[in-house]
């Protein structure tokens, strides 16, 4: 027979290391584990680089390399080089681990559960991993493989709260209220001494709208639980869902007369109550358990505190504002309050008090930027540009560099005072600095817009940073009557009769500019009746507050506009 030559696959032959390179590996690790212990992780990261490509199969390395990866956040490569270190050796648990920490970093919820598998296998008494597949797996809405396991869990393990809290919630997300409730009645029934299978059995009810049957079943365990705080809050919320509020402030009241319930807890159910939109509970029982709150410990600052902030998303100003000075009367150290109390007194108009407050404030917490920027407010409420001008380069010069918000309002407001003290160039540059961090700033756009609009400068830009500021903030009158004026400027009479139009119709109180500026447009249109009725009402707002009314004069008189 002739002989048969059968082709030959290759096959990788492993890499017979010398006694040398043996020692070159084990320098090379302990040298990279060195600096990675002394911070040097780039350097660290070539070595175990070099010597993985020395020798592939280093499960160590490796998984050396996927900790470094971790750290620098390429979680891609942290995963491929952790998936290696647990090939190379499948019975090692911090090299799953490792790999499940990726998974958890890049939110890989489909990654999980075979790893969770892996560790389970190497540790089967290790509680944790099954509840962390168990949620996993709801997390991927794989809900019936998280059922079994929280079964298996069940009989390795026994039934806990946790079971019967995770089943409930994964039956609801499965839309089986029947069985979401069956597993509460179960806790409730395992649990008879503690409330929170009571509770939210009860708030369950609630949601399905079944609020009498959680009244029901609240009131039959309010023997087990006399003056329980939680039992009380759940009645609370239960009869807001049925739009009765007295009933539920009531309760609400009981809870927060309880010592079981301390200062934060209570202070936490007033916070939520305030932003709560699907029952929400009226203004008037917010500011009662507000003053109760208050009452109850009137010698925490805290308390006060919590009183104003309640007052003041109430749109309540004034009293919100006496809390924060009762707070600060407890303890002068809040900083927090401070600058409650400087914000309230500006949206009240109260300038004297704000440059007051924030010289006390600053003698507290010197150099604090958003204590200057509040401060340097209340100066500019009053006009005192000078002083203005001081406080708020301050908070310039001193704040975070990466706090933008803040940054672009500073200069936006520096642009308006650089502009009343006649610095039109310093104030150009601060409404650019302003508009350059945040292009979106609707006030910067249009303060720049119509200050350049009256210089008659750089109309084109002007316009365009009018019109951008309309569209970021639609239907808001003092930007219409801006725009309104730049085109005038430009000549554009026809659009800025639009837009004055526009500005009047969206206005609240209507101004003696906007008044001025209608008849002005109207007068260069050939209207000059019309432009006269509007001067005259405009005279008669100025003359009411006390201003000039000269130039207004001399345009009626002359029945023309007057630049």
């Amino acid at each position: 027979m002739g002989s048969v030559v059968c082709a030959q696959e290759e096959v990788a032959v492993p890499k017979v290391l010398s006694v040398g390179d043996s020692l070159l590996i084990k320098e090379l690790y302990f040298q990279g584990i060195q600096q990675k212990s002394s911070g040097q992780l780039a350097a660290a990261e070539n070595t175990f680089d070099k010597l993985v490509r020395l020798q592939p199969d280093n499960d160590a390395a490796h998984f050396e390399l996927a900790r470094i990866y971790f750290e620098n956040k390429d979680y891609a490569a942290a995963e491929r080089a952790a998936k290696r270190a647990a090939e190379l050796h499948p019975e090692n648990e911090w090299y799953w681990t490792m790999l499940l920490d990726v998974y958890k970093k890049t939110a890989n919820v489909k990654g999980m559960p075979p790893v969770f598998d892996k560790l389970i296998t190497l540790n089967p008494n290790k509680a944790s991993n099954y509840h962390d597949k168990a949620y996993t797996l709801y997390l991927d809405k794989q809900y019936e493989d998280a059922l079994a396991t929280w079964d298996t869990i069940a009989g390795k393990f026994g039934e806990t709260n946790d079971q019967y809290l995770a089943k409930h919630q994964i039956y609801l997300a499965q839309g089986d209220t029947l069985s979401a409730i069956k597993e509460l009645e179960l806790l409730a029934a395992k649990k008879p001494a503690e409330s929170k299978g009571y509770i939210l059995l009860a708030e369950l009810y609630t949601d399905i709208e079944e609020p009498k049957k959680a009244l029901a079943l609240l009131d039959s365990v309010a023997g087990i639980f006399p003056n329980e705080p939680l039992v009380l809050l759940s009645k609370s919320d239960t009869y807001l869902a049925m739009g009765k509020q007295r009933q539920a402030y009531d309760f609400l009241r009981q809870a927060f007369l309880s010592d079981k319930l301390d200062i934060d807890a209570k202070a936490g159910i007033l916070y939520t109550a305030i932003n709560e939109h699907d029952h929400p509970i009226d203004a008037k029982y917010l500011t009662g358990l507000a003053d109760l709150l208050a009452e109850t410990y009137p010698r925490e600052a805290k308390a006060h505190a919590v009183k104003g902030d309640i007052y003041v998303q109430l749109q309540q100003p004034e009293q919100g504002r006496q809390a924060y000075l009762d707070a600060l009367d407890k303890n002068r150290y809040i900083e927090g309050v401070w600058q409650q109390l400087l914000q309230v007194e500006l949206q009240m108009g109260r300038y004297d008090d704000v440059e007051a407050h924030g010289k006390e404030a600053l003698q507290l917490f010197a150099n604090h930027p958003l204590m200057l920027f509040f401060t340097g407010h209340g100066f500019l409420g009053n006009k005192n540009y000078q002083e203005a001008r001081a406080y708020l380069e301050a908070a310039l010069n001193n704040a975070d560099e990466t706090h933008t918000p803040l940054l672009t309002q500073v200069y936006s407001n520096l642009g308006d005072i650089y502009n009343a003290l006649s610095m039109h160039a310093e104030s150009d540059v601060a409404y650019q600095e302003a508009i350059t961090l945040d292009s979106t700033n609707a006030y910067a756009l249009n303060n720049y817009a119509y200050y350049l609009a009256m210089r008659k400068e750089k109309l084109a830009m002007a316009a365009d940073m009018s019109k951008k500021s309309n569209e970021i903030m639609p239907d808001y009158a003092s930007y219409e009557d801006t725009y309104a004026w730049v085109l005038f400027q430009q000549g554009k009479y026809n659009e800025a009769l639009v837009w004055i139009e526009r500005a009047i119709k969206h206005s609240e109180v209507v101004s003696d500019t906007l008044l001025e500026h209608y008849g002005d447009i109207l007068a260069q249109l050939g209207n000059t009746n019309g432009a006269i009725t509007q001067w005259k009402k405009a005279r008669t707002i100025s003359q009411s507050v006390g201003k000039d009314i000269d130039k207004l004069s001399k345009k009626i008189d002359a029945k023309q506009y007057i630049d």
